[in-house]
């Protein structure tokens, strides 16, 4: 069978499972038939080269369901995906990829023509790199078999046992495999990779305890010992409230050896570690500070003291008071010039966040697409933050797209709308295109108007679901032209229509090279008397990356002060604004200009 195998190879067929299963041959996407046709095509799939017996796949195809005469039906069945296959045939003759071996059936194909084969051979492979110290290696192998993930194996086929229990699987695998990877990247000194790739994890996993210890150390090993020490006890609460069960061995270990200062790195010994990050630089001089929790933890300048972790993580955060002025004793001189006007502030103290999202950005225009959103109460720096995601995009080559929600009071879908007229200007050619079926449907939505009316374009609300299919349809058909990036801002503010529509696109976004980056204010505590809305289960979702920010650093502060006041400022009155401000972008600025 084995040169049977190789000579199916070399017609071409491909076959995809990460995601929805597709089959290739060569470029061309082969048409698999009705959904049941593309079950029976899965259940042996999963059993790649096995013989599956006739009653079983009866069994598993139609459950206690099935038709009258469910053995002329496989059979049925069984022709129509020897046809979908038979590209390499000879003219009339069937496929021989699905062929029948007493007691069944088996889909006879070279496991290397098959993603999820190559992905765990690529893991394997990387493991065996791992116990020979290659870590390059192992790595360039792991990044390799991560890229080939598209979303959930089997997307559309979970619904069958088999499937959902092989899709299961390879999910636990890829965990694996990124585990691995943070492995191979901590030890070649790439803290800041694996700290962006597992914060995503650690929020869909919170309970997966080797993900987490590498997130530890990569979090201590940049110089952010409080934000080690309090995912450690996110992680341990969160074992004895789902699993009733402490936090094992290995984790605890790790967390006492940040609490000592000990944990390596990587030949040497962790006794104090000074990390300054791109524009963030600190005074090298300054007297060793620890991690000041105000900001909710994402320091880029730390010197890690001997500050105990029970003082970090018990320390409450200042309320920032954007009315309240500095004292004259703070020691900002009243003299002080200010030299650049207060409307805006440099950018500084998010490089966590930058690392973060670039990563997600990347990884949804490459094909990976998502949403990811930012929030934090007003003036904490959200949309300051989304404007350098952006910029770095475009940067890259990229387009953006990027609204506003703000106005409540609009007509449904308006900031649909928006999107809809700026994309008709950047792809005038394929908008027309894709868009031409829907332009009945979609009414105003699609009309050519002034930029000051689109506000006053309303489409049809006979039938919601079908303008929000409509919109998501022409924004991935769009996408897989051209990827590029849609940027929400003050999404608290969008109407509840257009919430609907961003939760239907979002669930299409697996396979889609489009991101969605939302801004908004913190979604509410869930509570037993308040009914979640629509925003809520948006930010809280599973399928969203969710960044809350806090204050920035008093050394953030410190930069930030030291580009607007033409005048020293000591180290009390830089205590003193970061206190009073919070950490927050505009109470600062507020009180910069009362000084």
């Amino acid at each position: 069978m084995s040169d049977q195998r190789r000579a199916l190879s070399a017609q071409g067929l491909r076959m995809r499972v990460f995601g929805t299963m597709v089959a290739l041959h060569g470029t061309r996407e082969l048409s698999l038939g009705a959904p049941r046709h593309r079950a029976l095509l899965g259940l042996l799939m999963v059993r790649l080269n096995q013989v599956v017996p006739v009653p079983q796949l009866i069994e598993e195809l139609w459950g206690d369901r099935p038709p009258r005469r469910p053995t002329a039906a496989l059979h049925t069945y069984i022709c129509h995906l020897r046809r979908a296959l038979s590209f390499g045939a000879r003219p009339g003759g069937p496929s021989m990829l699905v062929r029948h071996q007493a007691p069944g059936y088996v889909l006879a194909l070279d496991p290397d023509e098959v993603d999820a084969h190559r992905f765990e051979r690529l893991v394997i492979q990387a493991r065996r790199d791992i116990a020979a110290q290659d870590h390059r290696v192992a790595q360039d192998r792991l990044g390799a078999a991560l890229a080939l993930w598209r979303g959930v194996p089997y997307l559309e086929l979970v619904d069958y046992a088999p499937m959902a229990e092989e899709s299961a699987r390879l999910e636990q695998a890829r965990l694996t495999a990124v585990e691995l990877h943070a492995e191979t990247s901590l030890a070649l000194g790439e803290n800041d990779a694996v700290v962006a790739r597992l914060h995503p994890e650690a929020q869909r996993y919170p309970t997966r305890e080797c993900l987490i210890a590498y997130l530890m150390t990569g979090l201590y090993r940049l110089g952010r010992q409080a934000d080690a020490l309090r995912l450690f006890e996110r992680t341990r609460t969160h074992l004895a409230e789902e699993l009733g069960v402490d936090a094992g061995a290995e984790l605890q270990r790790i967390h006492a050896a940040i609490l000592r200062q000990e944990l390596p790195f990587g030949d040497r010994a962790a006794t104090r570690v000074e990390v300054t990050a791109g524009e963030d630089r600190a005074d090298a001089a300054a007297s060793p500070q620890a991690e000041h929790p105000t900001g909710g933890g994402h320091e880029d300048v730390v010197a890690c003291g001997a500050r105990s972790a029970r003082s970090a993580l018990s320390h409450e955060r200042a309320e920032p008071d954007a009315g309240a002025a500095v004292p004259r004793s703070a020691g900002v001189p009243r003299s002080a010039g200010i030299p650049h006007p207060l409307t805006s502030l440099p950018f500084v103290g998010r490089t966590y966040e930058l690392t973060v999202l670039g990563a997600w950005a990347d990884a949804a225009l490459s094909g990976e697409g998502g949403l990811a959103a930012v929030t934090g109460q007003s003036g904490i720096g959200k949309t300051e933050l989304t404007m350098e995601v952006t910029r770095g995009a475009r940067e890259a080559g990229h387009e953006v797209i990027g609204v506003s929600c703000r106005g409540k009071d609009g007509p449904a879908y308006g900031v649909w709308a928006r999107i809809l007229r700026q994309l008709s200007h950047t792809h005038p050619e394929g908008f027309r295109m894709v868009s031409a079926r829907y332009s009945r449907l979609l009414g105003g939505l699609l009309s050519d108007v002034p930029s000051d009316a689109v506000e006053d374009v309303q489409p049809p609300l006979r039938a919601p679901f079908l303008v929000e299919d409509a919109v998501c349809a022409i924004l991935v058909a769009l996408a897989r032209q051209k990827p590029f990036l849609l940027v929400l801002d003050d999404l608290q503010s969008a109407d509840y229509s257009s919430l609907n529509l961003l939760h239907l696109l979002t669930c299409r976004l697996p396979e889609v090279p489009l991101g969605v980056l939302v801004a908004s204010a913190d979604p509410r505590p869930a509570s037993e008397s308040t009914p979640q809305t629509a925003l809520d289960h948006l930010l809280g979702s599973a399928r969203t990356l969710t960044l809350r920010l806090g204050g920035l650093s008093e050394q953030a502060v410190a930069a930030l002060v030291a580009t607007h006041v033409d005048a020293d400022v000591d180290a009390e009155a830089t205590l003193a604004l970061h206190k009073r401000s919070g950490g927050s972008p505009y109470a600062l600025r507020r009180l910069l200009s009362l000084a």
